[in-house]
């Protein structure tokens, strides 16, 4: 299973945006989607509500949410 953070970097790469494509289609700095994609902190809802409407995509698909539920493991 792919994370969040694969799938942000997937679905930016297989449409041939750089890092600064992505953040202007946001709204957002290129240090984001680059914090994003190196784990280094998470899209808020609503940054993930715009990321899933400019990929074309299901919320679902890049919600990072699930990630962080294995502590009752």
């Amino acid at each position: 299973m792919m994370t969040a953070i694969q799938t942000i970097r997937q679905l930016r790469k297989g449409r041939g945006w750089t890092q600064f494509d992505l953040a202007v289609r946001l709204g957002v700095t290129p240090g984001s989607i680059y914090n994003w994609e190196h784990g280094k902190n998470q899209p808020t809802g609503r940054r993930l509500r715009k990321l899933a409407e400019v990929f074309g995509v299901l919320m679902d698909e890049i919600d990072i949410e699930g990630e962080q539920e294995d502590d009752d493991a």
